[in-house]
């Protein structure tokens, strides 16, 4: 069964009114059901939920989608994901990519649950020992899923063989290295942090050195499965957190995230010993607007809180920086102060320009490092959002010793367009555009009415239509099979143009016709209306000598023929 298939079935199988009656009280109506809005505040409901399409659309902030968009608006999650946990609520077995993801995932699976045996076995007790030293007890090995690797050769690679697996399958999942005698454990001695994708299936190990030698943090390898750049540790249990307290808080550690969830908060997640990336700070966004960002106090842990500060905000995440005591991490401090000295310090965190304008202060007040400091400064306030730049214009000026003038030309003079990423606006509830709204049931139309495609051609859907997107959408349903072309969006990620349809099916409920025919006069005279009017704006705005006079009368003689 193909992925469209499988989407298909799951719309059969599951009613968009019943996922969405567990977030949204709602009430009967007439066509479906409605409420409040989950995806903005409101007093009186607009959301409404249409039982005959399986589409949801809001009038107050026009969201809109499908039971797919739902989950993954609601929840944080892209398409795959939403698919997964869909076809699980309806019972339906999802393929897995490859042979070799099936094997990979089962490998490390069993390497999880023998890591775990050997952590609360007879041979775990140096383990456990090490625990009680970092204040942790024996029920944190099933809570947070630790494990122990032996000090030994190839304890796990044994087992593993002893249950089939080949030994490809155990280096391919990053478990074993090999050198002349053969295979033997990546993972030796030490304390096993097991690393989850967001939907809980582990796909790597980060290990720390409790006996023998070697490094303090050892991690597995990236691969097809397990990409650092891609994954935040902890995060499949945090992100349920962050979308209730409206907060993520970030740190570097394995031990960091593990404390902070201990301690209560578990809206913590560590970006596994590698520099901030665009893609994690991605999976930020998606459950929350705002992080706060605690790194160790010392002066790489700074740098790179610096660093990751800039990537989080260019991603629409509003960015607070946690100041520790010097020489503490979370992990530490923790151990040595109570939960609430901890909260203390995330009301105190600083905004991402007052803390950068603190940390560089020392290099702007040192000749040698003067000039340099200041270009790194500019660089980094270039990448924000200018409204928000200006905000703290005052301490700028202070800090840098610039008047406010020069400070200006800096930021413009470093601004180039196609580098400019605003950040997106703050929650509110758009304007509603009444162009846009008719060519988005013209597109609903479009998708359910083979009469309407056949009396629009496509060069005239081109000219009626203003805004790109219509456009494109009204391309592919006039130009390709409509049957399936939904699921098809949805797996490209093109959520967009099915928020589209499902905006103008809602909207089509409004237009007081007998049926689609109706509507499609109505509507296609109002979109020709819209571009003749567009039309003659244009002409109108020309130098008199470049206007057309012939073709302004027949402007006019076409707008008669579309009157209201």
């Amino acid at each position: 069964m193909n992925n469209n298939e499988i989407i298909n079935q799951i719309k059969e199988s599951l009613d968009i009114a019943d996922i969405i009656a567990e977030r949204v009280k709602l009430r009967k109506t007439s066509r479906g059901f409605m409420g409040l809005c989950p995806f903005h505040h409101e007093d009186t409901p607009s959301f409404h939920v249409y039982t005959e399409t399986q589409s949801y659309y809001c009038f107050g902030c026009h969201e809109a989608g499908d039971i797919f968009t739902y989950v993954m608006k609601t929840e944080g999650l892209s398409f795959p994901e939403a698919l997964k946990v869909l076809a699980d609520r309806a019972g339906i077995k999802l393929e897995k990519h490859t042979r070799e993801d099936i094997d990979t995932y089962g490998v490390l699976d069993m390497a999880a649950k023998f890591f775990a045996g050997n952590l609360k076995g007879a041979q775990g007790t140096s383990a456990r020992a090490y625990m009680s030293r970092r204040k942790l007890d024996e029920s944190d090995i099933g809570r947070y899923s630790l494990g122990y690797s032996l000090n030994a050769w190839d304890s796990l690679t044994k087992f593993l063989r002893s249950r089939g697996i080949t030994d490809k399958a155990i280096t391919d999942a990053g478990l074993a290295l090999t050198n002349k005698h053969g295979l033997y454990d990546r993972f030796r001695g030490r304390l096993i942090f097991p690393i989850r994708d967001i939907t809980g299936k582990v796909i790597a190990f980060g290990g720390r050195l409790i006996d023998g030698d070697g490094a303090k943090y050892l991690n597995s390898p990236e691969s097809a499965i397990y990409l650092k750049r891609k994954n935040l540790y902890m995060l499949d249990t945090a992100r349920k957190a962050i979308r209730e307290k409206s907060r993520s808080i970030l740190v570097e550690g394995y031990m960091d995230a593990l404390r902070l969830h201990k301690c209560g908060f578990t809206e913590a997640v560590a970006s596994l010993g590698t520099s901030l990336t665009q893609e994690q700070a991605k999976l930020l966004a998606r459950y929350s607007d705002r992080c706060y960002i605690c790194y160790d106090s010392d002066t790489a842990g700074q740098d790179a809180a610096v660093k990751g500060m800039y990537i989080l905000a260019e991603n629409g995440l509003s960015v607070y920086v946690v100041s520790l005591p010097e020489g503490k991490d979370p992990d530490e401090f923790l151990c040595a102060n109570p939960p609430e000295s901890f909260e203390a310090a995330l009301r105190e965190a600083k905004p991402l320009i007052v803390k950068h304008l603190e940390s560089v202060k020392p290099a702007l007040n040192n000749e040698l490092t003067r000039r340099k400091a200041l270009d790194e400064l500019f660089e980094n306030l270039r990448r924000l959002d200018t409204d928000d730049v200006l905000q703290h214009m005052g301490s700028i000026c202070d800090t840098t010793l610039l008047p406010s003038a020069v400070v200006e030309a800096r930021l413009l003079g470093l601004r180039k367009a196609p580098e400019v990423q605003p950040l997106p606006q703050k929650t509110k509830a758009p304007a509603k555009n009444p162009d846009e709204e008719l060519e988005a049931m013209m597109c609903a139309l479009l998708l359910h009415s083979l009469e309407s495609r056949v009396s629009l051609p496509l060069a005239e859907a081109m000219r009626i239509m203003n805004t790109e997107l219509a456009q494109l959408t009204a391309a592919e349903l006039l130009t390709e099979n409509t049957e399936g072309l939904q699921n098809s969006w949805l797996m490209s990620g093109e959520t967009d143009k099915v928020k589209l349809i499902s905006r103008g099916e809602a909207a089509c409920t409004t237009i007081k016709a007998d049926n689609d025919a109706e509507r499609f006069v109505k509507i296609y005279s109002a979109l020709k209306r819209g571009s003749i009017d567009r039309r003659i704006a244009e002409i109108h705005a020309m130098p008199p000598n470049e206007q057309n006079p012939e073709e302004m009368m027949s402007l006019i003689k076409q707008r008669m023929l579309f009157h209201r």
